[in-house]
């Protein structure tokens, strides 16, 4: 059935390929289906909508410092969740945190609603969403800066140098372009380079853009997600692994520090597998979103949400050993 499946999607891209106009039928279909809900704003990571009562995640969006010392994330504020779903709010406690990997020194780094940071490689800077615009600041609160102007922007993530910052623009202006661009990480130049895609992450150790990619047919039949690489030195657009084996649904792709390993999230679990595409491992079975590596690819921090239960669990950030065991909760309501 995979194989079958495979080939369907590989004729697919290939008639794409052949007839330019099909890319405009992707690129719409994908769009309605993923963007034009602004990810910061409906995003519970599963892509279904989930039954109700919904219990909200609590702590999302988790970042490991290149030091292995901090783990930064966003907070939504929720102080207590009701058996009905009702969430409860501290405005004043919304925003990025700071936690150590043991749970030590929790604090709140930057107040508001920014969402995905990223780290700098040299962990002087965070990259976050803010208004579906780009910004980075210094980690001591420093130097706050816009990087995007224009669109919907979403899910920064930094080149291997420093100089470039990749992101998903899914509402466009003008003449613009939808899909993943790259902006000088001073916000003075930025550039388009593929269409229709989602969640970047740049490779550690190479000039290249891993993102998510939609398939779908003549008819508006999704087929699944796909994992594309864009060659930034060869400005070169290439299919790298379906993901259909999987779900239909993938999010948040993330490569390991040494580029040999990609965590991902689908249909809210955490699954694992080689950057070529084999080896692939489920990891969470009770619900998790949001994956992110440590330095050192021993351990993976995420958020465990699973919507039906209403406990101090859900919502709240965990890590876990790379191969899923060991699994600890990191965050708390009240602590």
């Amino acid at each position: 059935m995979k194989n079958k499946l495979g080939s369907l999607i590989a004729n697919v891209i290939k008639k794409v390929m052949e007839k330019p106009y099909l890319i405009y039928v992707l690129i719409l279909c994908f769009f309605v289906i993923s963007c034009n809900i602004s990810p910061d704003e409906d995003d519970n990571g599963n892509g279904v909508k989930p039954p109700t009562p919904v219990y909200p995640d609590i702590d999302q969006y988790p970042a490991w410092s290149p030091d292995g010392n901090v783990i930064v994330y966003y907070h939504t504020g929720v102080t207590s969740v009701e058996a009905s779903g009702l969430s409860h709010v501290n405005r004043d406690s919304v925003g990025l945190g700071f936690i150590s990997p043991t749970g030590d020194n929790k604090r709140q780094f930057l107040k508001g609603n920014n969402r995905t940071p990223a780290w700098s490689p040299d962990g002087n800077w965070i990259a976050f969403v803010n208004g579906a615009q780009i910004y980075k600041i210094k980690t001591n609160g420093d130097s706050l800066t816009q990087l995007t102007f224009e669109g919907h922007n979403f899910y920064p993530t930094w080149s291997p140098d420093g100089q470039w910052v990749a992101c998903a623009r899914s509402v466009c202006e003008g003449d613009r372009t939808c899909g993943i661009w790259i902006i000088n990480s001073n916000g003075e130049q930025n550039r388009f380079i593929a269409e229709y895609g989602m969640y970047p992450t740049w490779n550690p150790f190479k000039n290249e853009i891993l993102y998510i990619r939609r398939v779908v047919t003549e008819k508006g039949e999704v087929l699944g997600d796909s994992l594309w690489v864009f060659d930034v030195e060869r400005n070169e657009n290439m299919p790298l692994i379906f993901l259909t084996g999987v779900n239909d649904d993938n999010r948040y792709p993330k490569y390991s520090s040494d580029g040999l390993s990609i965590v991902f999230a689908s249909n809210a679990q955490i699954w694992v597998m080689d950057s070529d595409g084999t080896n692939l491992l489920q990891l969470t079975q009770k619900g998790g979103n949001y994956p992110a590596w440590s330095p050192d690819g021993n351990y993976i921090v995420y958020t465990y949400n699973n919507y039906t239960e209403l406990d101090d669990e859900n919502g709240r950030l965990w890590i876990m050993d790379s191969d899923g065991d060991n699994k600890r909760q990191l965050t708390f309501m009240n602590k």
